[in-house]
């Protein structure tokens, strides 16, 4: 059973167009949808009120990162133990947790993690239209600020994929642009909700 909960969320500094549509932020959960003020919709799926700080414990990781990512869009730090794989697309990258040969048919050893960061011509609202559309989709649903930007992040179980399960956070750059990175992973491994916390967190937007 869902439960309707009102946010009120302070502003904070972002960038015009980013600043009109944030202003004033009002979530509202409803039975099948949230509405962020100005038209923004994200389905209702927490029933618990949402700060901005990320909720979820993480361990120290900040010794060990030290891998970069950077494209002329954005910026993603990494443990450096972790590898880049080249994909020769603008704005788009891909990273693995180990080395790996990147195509599983089936299912992926259960810690392997795989990270995809791009840039996406769309709206926030449009890239979270999958979750009107499919209530259950996703776990759970959070505001979260990613170095002073406001963001969306998305706990999901996959099905029918080569990984049971996928964070993803979404970072809206305009009216028909969004940041996205998605990392999949198997609960199995107890440590790589922390770590892709992490490198979620260090994404740097241009």
């Amino acid at each position: 059973m869902f439960v309707g909960i009102l946010v009120d969320v302070p502003q904070v500094p972002c960038p015009q167009p980013c600043t009109a549509m944030w202003s004033h932020l009002a979530v509202t959960f409803s039975l099948s949808m949230v509405s962020l003020g100005s038209g923004w919709l994200m389905p209702e799926v927490l029933p618990q009120h949402i700060g901005l700080a990320a909720t979820t414990p993480q361990t120290n990781l900040v010794a060990s990162i030290q891998g970069t990512s950077s494209t002329p869009r954005f910026t993603v730090t990494y443990p450096d133990h972790w590898f880049e794989y080249s994909n020769n697309q603008r704005d788009y990258v891909i990273i693995y947790n180990q080395r790996t040969s990147g195509a599983y048919r089936e299912t992926a050893p259960p810690y392997l993690i795989k990270t995809d960061a791009s840039i996406q011509s769309t709206s926030l609202r449009e890239a979270l239209q999958v979750y009107r559309d499919q209530p259950g989709r996703a776990r759970r649903i959070e505001e979260v600020v990613i170095n002073g930007r406001l963001a969306v992040r998305v706990w999901e179980d996959s099905e029918g994929w080569a990984f049971p399960n996928v964070l993803i956070t979404y970072i809206p750059t305009g009216e028909a642009e969004v940041f996205t990175i998605a990392s999949y992973y198997s609960r199995q491994n107890q440590y790589a909700e922390a770590a892709i916390l992490q490198v979620h967190a260090s994404v740097q937007l241009r």
